[in-house]
């Protein structure tokens, strides 16, 4: 691996880690202060302002991370670029902004029926994702250039900052769910403010309507892309809405808000990943995908590792740090940890789909997974109710890893060693399903139930070593 590489997604992975720390630390707090059913408010919250960005921006944003590279030899023209792709996006996002803001009543009605009352707490989360489109930009732009150590000095304040405001909030002045969606908003701000002076340099006075024909032309076909995986990420949560309460729908979000770490690692290790891969494509295709072979099979190995860790202890984590009323949380956090090892699949599979701006095959992809889900989980969850959600979800990750492999057979084939990965994620699923099957007699353990977890840890390890992929100092020279 590039040291290069394994150096920014490691200030990646930490920057990322700061605020899911603020989450963690605060979780035990939240447990204590804040019912199921406030949970199952803000669960609603976050899944509304998850679809914001896309309907606000026409994710025209996202179009610097491909475009960056085309104008960088050029300084005055990357300026140009830039300041018009966030101008844009600053007229879209503030139309929209205005729109929501005018009919959210009616919005909620339609789409939540069951928040209604709960009008303020949403108003808090819209325009914290105002706020947060241009922060991503603006991280965005730090990313393309690599800056990983800079970008992680900056999350460290945020995140002190961030804590800070959290406890005020919650703990001082008791204002539960509306205290941490308040909390999220100041942030926010706060976070905006500060990654622009980061990047001020990069705006210029003046606005070329021509450069954003390509970036559009990037960005449409993503469209579809970004809705449907939205929709398999979160419908979930929304149909759920309708058959199950908010309490139930509250534990559901309080197990992904742990599980949100491996979607952290996954997607931190892709920010970093994806620049390295498109300079090393532009050198060498060939020499490219001997190095996504080798770092693909090391990540999968070690993201299942960890999640086996958490699936064989999450009982005694949530007995130990939680109230009691989440305490059933232990058996939904493992089955959600467990999608994001195909995420990353899926994201090593199509990265050479996304070199040669196939965005199109893309939105295929997760149009067709989005359907998939969205279908499955209104026939199935008013039968089986919220636990079928989390393997929904699961299959849901899992086609859009097959499609992109199929996809990418005639665009640009990255080879991933299929073979050795079924055999790490088989076992992966396997001491999933065992550590719930022994963690449901928790009450009654003793010291042979944690001599089996150890003996499962240990087969894990073994696997690693017969696979070759046990030799860090061999990862380091890729």
């Amino acid at each position: 691996m590039s040291k290069k590489l394994f150096k920014n997604s490691s200030y990646y992975m930490i920057a990322s880690l700061l605020p899911i720390t603020v989450s963690f630390i605060m979780l035990p707090i939240y447990s204590r202060y804040l019912t199921p059913e406030d949970y199952g408010v803000i669960a609603l919250v976050l899944s509304l302002q998850a679809f914001l960005p896309l309907i606000m921006t026409f994710q025209i944003h996202s179009s610097i991370s491909r475009f960056y590279f085309d104008y960088k030899d050029n300084l005055n023209n990357l300026n140009v670029f830039i300041t018009t792709i966030l101008v844009s996006a600053l007229i879209l996002a503030s139309i929209v902004l205005f729109i929501i803001i005018t009919y959210l009543e009616n919005i909620l009605y339609l789409i939540l029926p069951k928040t209604i009352g709960y009008n303020d707490i949403f108003l808090l989360g819209i325009i914290s994702t105002y706020f947060y489109i241009f922060t991503t930009a603006f991280i965005t732009i730090l990313r393309v250039q690599q800056k990983a150590k800079l970008f992680m000095k900056t999350s460290l304040y945020l995140f002190i900052i961030s804590l800070s405001v959290n406890v005020f909030e919650v703990i001082i002045l008791e204002r539960g769910s509306y205290g941490i969606l308040e909390a999220s908003l100041i942030m926010s701000i706060i976070s905006c403010i500060v990654y622009f002076w980061l990047i001020k340099e990069f705006t210029v006075m003046k606005f070329k309507f021509s450069i954003i024909i390509d970036p559009i032309k990037y960005s449409l076909p993503l469209i579809p892309h970004s809705m449907s995986g939205l929709i398999f990420m979160y419908s979930d949560r929304i149909i759920l809405e309708k058959y199950v309460t908010l309490s139930a729908i509250g534990l559901y979000m309080f197990s992904d808000k742990i599980a949100t770490v491996f979607k952290m690692i996954v997607n931190e290790f892709n920010n970093a990943f994806i620049p390295y891969f498109n300079e090393k494509s532009l050198v060498s295709k060939e020499e490219a995908i001997k190095d996504v072979q080798n770092i693909s099979l090391y990540f999968i190995y070690f993201i299942s590792m960890l999640i086996i860790f958490v699936a064989l202890f999450s009982v005694e984590m949530v007995y130990w740090l939680f109230d009691e009323r989440y305490f059933s949380t232990w058996k939904m956090i493992p089955l959600l940890s467990s999608a994001y090892v195909f995420r990353s699949l899926y994201c090593f599979s199509s990265s050479g789909i996304f070199y040669e701006k196939k965005t199109g095959k893309i939105a295929l992809i997760t149009i067709f997974a989005g359907i998939a889900n969205i279908t499955l989980n209104i026939y199935l969850i008013p039968i089986y109710g919220i636990m079928i959600a989390i393997y929904t979800t699961i299959f849901s990750f899992f086609i859009t890893f097959v499609m992109s492999e199929i996809m990418s057979y005639k665009i640009y084939y990255l080879q991933l060693n299929i073979k050795k990965n079924i055999i790490i994620v088989t076992y992966m699923f396997s001491a999933i399903f065992f550590s719930l099957y022994l963690n449901n007699n928790f009450h009654e353990f003793g010291y042979i139930e944690y001599l089996y977890k150890m003996i499962v840890l240990m087969i894990g390890l073994a696997i690693g070593y017969r696979l070759g992929l046990l030799n860090f100092t061999k990862l380091l020279k890729i």
